[in-house]
């Protein structure tokens, strides 16, 4: 907000030095991010938080200033002549949807005469930054800038029937606005309509058909109170930002409209462009009135940390337009240009921030503490990232929007945003792994080819007739090498499919997830149905906890592959951590060491290839029992005397007894029932 100090003092007396001034406007959340000289005065560019449209105006920085340093405020009291005749015969207001617009003023000035603005108004203007253009749409700028309400002007001419309608826009409507640009509009925008078609978007921008121009003799002057977020939405879908969308996008004074129709009207008469006036139309059906706040004074107290006085409370809000009713507690009412005050905490807030933070005395907390702890669900969060940052991956942050084409490569229907601000953002991701491979692609592109990366994040699943489903996500993805050095053969340092399976099982080692199985992922994918568009169809797997899917991972597609140029294969995981997570345990101390020795025997068998080495492995568990602490797969063999098509399986069995020693004899009946099921039930070649 650029405020020239010369209009400034016009409604406060500023008698502290620059300096001064700005170190003060600070102190209280009215940051002055540059002072500049044009021509003989000095504008302030004060940055405004978005809870402060009030400020949006010079007399509400004066009213700040008025406060800081304890002076009168001096705001503009217009007096508009008016013709004893009723406005209603020329001009008729109508408002088809109260909730959109609350309240539309409206007032027809006859013998305008068109042409330039005083000189100290068009410099008033430039410095604020707006163009100067006529004296009939300066003005409104002039009052908007001054008193922070947005106006504007039709010429009533060119108003059919001379009746405006406040609608929702029919869709496919299409509007010139004065850009000079064609804006096709939804049934969910407001627009100013006279009998025929749309004059104006309401609160943003008016129509080009109504235009003032030197040939207007009648101005129709509009302003209203439009509903925030209607004007906010419709400003982001069309991608227009003005003057007056900033101010009503944040909520303006309901109580406004008049006081800026007469001051419009007051000003255009004292520069002797106009010499008739008609009363004032004011449509307001539904009167917006303020709620009571309770402030409690010792709850004040207790959470500033300062015993201030009832009475300078009282003094303060009330400077601050407040009325304020004395009691225990005190009933306080804000003003209607303050529309960030709706509760206890904002009041003390307002307290402080006059009072001065910088009158809070430095104090040690006082009373019983709390230690600080984690969610369950944090916990395990932290755990999932130390175990994958030891195994050597880098976790990365991706974006939650992606294309609607990406987010719907799946099979999963994505969830599209109905007013995205860009093409390429305009749905809400499905899955982390088209992230996770725009992160691959992007290092290949610098000539990073080694690339171990991870992300926790949410993806989102379309709902019938409800919100979005959010779902927590774990996405890998690796390529290249991962690991380097002189004595590492490049053979045994490139990722691969049994690199990524490790990484997962340490994972669920470290969750304290129990038993877990890996099966072939099949030509439809499990969570979906769809056929899989991510995996190689011969290199993939799913993860199987307590007889549920929660993961897919493998090796990436080549045509994907190809398509995002991967200088390697490139191998990704997604594990759904809504299904996982429940299952899993964590352990807060290390277990006790055994006490008793372990038995180790070694099984082999001849299997053959399509037979997936999880059904030889569940069989020895079920042999094997309790009793079972480790079981290993040391060693995979083909060739002769293997016969073709199969293959030797060595498996190297760990056997605990926590409470005594395994005799030899007692070791080898658990051998013996392993053998005979998979004999049995696998139907395998043992080997001696």
């Amino acid at each position: 907000m650029r405020v020239s100090l010369e209009w400034l003092r016009e409604y406060v007396e500023v008698d502290v030095s620059l300096e001064t001034l700005v170190e003060r406007l600070h102190s209280i959340g009215l940051p002055v991010e540059q002072v500049e000289r044009v021509g003989d005065d000095t504008v302030l560019d004060i940055e405004l938080t978005a809870n402060r449209p009030d400020c949006m105006s010079v007399l509400g920085v004066a009213r700040e200033v008025a406060l800081l340093l304890d002076r009168r405020l001096r705001p503009p009291v217009p007096k508009a002549a008016a013709r004893p005749s009723a406005a209603a015969p020329r001009a008729a207001v109508e408002i088809a949807d109260p909730e959109g617009c609350p309240r539309f003023t409206a007032r027809v000035i006859e013998g305008v005469r068109v042409g330039p603005s005083p000189a100290h108004v068009q410099r008033r203007l430039e410095a604020s930054g707006i163009r100067a253009i006529n004296n009939v749409v300066d003005v409104t700028n002039y009052v908007m800038l001054e008193l922070g309400q947005p106006m504007h002007a039709f010429d009533d001419d060119r108003i059919a029937g001379h009746r405006l309608v406040v609608r929702r826009a029919s869709p496919g409507e299409t509007l010139v606005t004065l850009d000079g640009v064609s804006r096709t509009l939804d049934g969910e925008m407001l627009v100013v309509a006279d009998a025929e078609h749309a004059v104006g978007m309401a609160g943003i921008i008016g129509g080009a058909d109504a235009e003032i121009g030197p040939a207007t003799t009648t101005v129709l002057l509009e302003a209203a109170y439009w509903n925030p977020r209607s004007i906010g939405r419709t400003a982001r879908h069309l991608g227009i930002r003005t003057e007056a969308s900033a101010r009503f996008e944040r909520g303006t004074d309901p109580a406004g409209p008049p006081l800026a129709q007469d001051r419009a009207a007051a000003l255009l008469q004292q520069w002797g462009a106009a010499r008739v006036l008609r009363r004032m139309v004011d449509v307001y059906p539904g009167r917006l009135r303020r709620p009571a706040i309770r402030l409690r004074p010792t709850r004040t107290a207790a959470v500033l940390g300062i015993d201030i006085p009832k009475d300078t409370m009282v003094r303060i809000l009330r400077a601050l337009g407040c009325t304020v009713a004395d009691g225990a507690p005190l009933r306080v009412r804000a003003p209607s240009f303050r529309p960030d005050l709706v509760r206890e905490e904002d009041l003390i807030e307002e307290i402080a921030r006059i009072h001065g933070y910088d009158r809070i005395p430095l104090t040690m907390p006082r009373g019983d503490t709390t230690p600080g702890t984690l969610v369950p669900v944090l916990l395990k969060d932290a755990r999932i990232r130390e175990t994958l940052a030891r195994s050597g991956l880098t976790e990365v942050l991706t974006l939650t929007l992606e294309p609607a084409e990406a987010a719907a490569q799946g099979g999963i229907p994505p969830v599209v945003l109905q007013n995205p601000l860009v093409a390429d953002q305009a749905a809400l991701r499905t899955s982390l792994l088209p992230g996770l491979l725009d992160v691959l692609s992007g290092n290949a592109s610098r000539r990073v080819e080694d690339v171990q990366v991870f992300e926790l994040g949410r993806v989102f699943r379309a709902a019938q007739n409800a919100r979005p489903a959010e779902q927590r996500s774990l996405g890998i993805a690796v390529m290249g090498r991962w690991r380097t050095g002189w004595n590492i053969p490049t053979d045994q340092a490139a990722a691969d499919f049994f690199h990524l399976k490790g990484i997962l099982e340490a994972l669920l080692r470290d969750l304290g997830v129990r038993e877990w199985q890996v099966a072939p992922l099949g030509p439809q994918d499990p969570w979906t149905g769809a056929e899989r568009p991510w995996w190689h169809p011969a290199r993939a797997a799913v993860l199987i906890v307590a007889g549920r899917v929660v993961g897919r991972f493998g090796e990436l597609h080549a045509d994907l592959s190809a398509a995002r140029r991967l200088p390697h294969r490139a191998y990704v995981a997604e594990v759904d951590l809504e299904s996982l997570l429940p299952m899993v345990v964590l352990v807060g101390a290390a277990p006790e060491l055994p006490r008793y020795p372990a038995v180790e025997r070694d099984i082999a068998v001849v299997s053959p290839d399509h037979l997936p080495a999880a059904a030889i492995e569940e069989s020895i568990r079920a042999g094997a029992g309790p009793l079972l602490e480790a079981l290993d797969l040391f060693d995979v063999y083909t060739g002769p005397p293997v016969p073709s098509g199969h293959r030797n399986l060595a498996y190297r069995l760990r056997l605990r007894d926590r409470d005594r020693t395994l005799t030899a004899e007692e070791a080898e009946e658990i051998i013996q029932r392993v053998r005979i099921g998979l004999q049995e039930n696998v139907g395998v070649q043992l080997r001696e």
